[in-house]
């Protein structure tokens, strides 16, 4: 049972937006429309079709019905603790630091630098034995 594939679209799975206005965003499959859309929805998000090749899929997965009613949908998020999971995955933390650094201002990237050359000379005498 050696399978090349390790996340499905299934109802429940969670997936991140790749493209167009909810890009960024966490969504949770709710349906599989055909064979190259699914339905989805998520807390503040619309329920609404969208093609496969806009989603990328995570190891995360809810225990959810088709179709769920939107608060047995946010029930399911919290009790799974998917933003939690989300969080702590080194997907999530990358694209977390992404949008911190887009975030910076130009006295944060200034502060960034000189702690950067400070921790470059410091190293440097490190390793040069001083």
């Amino acid at each position: 049972s050696n399978m090349p594939f390790q996340r499905f679209v299934e109802v429940g799975r969670v997936a991140l937006v790749n493209y167009g206005e909810l890009s960024g965003s966490l969504v949770v499959i709710v349906d599989v429309v055909d064979q190259s859309r699914a339905l989805i929805a998520a807390p503040g998000i619309a329920r609404q079709q969208i093609l496969f090749r806009r989603l990328k899929l995570t190891d995360l997965k809810v225990e959810i019905t088709r179709c769920p009613k939107p608060a047995a949908l946010e029930a399911a998020l919290k009790e799974a603790d998917i933003a939690g999971k989300w969080a702590k995955s080194n997907w999530g933390k990358k694209l977390a630091a992404h949008s911190a650094k887009r975030a910076m201002t130009d006295l944060d990237r200034y502060k960034s630098v000189v702690l950067r050359s400070k921790r470059a000379a410091a190293i440097r005498d490190v390793l040069a034995g001083k």
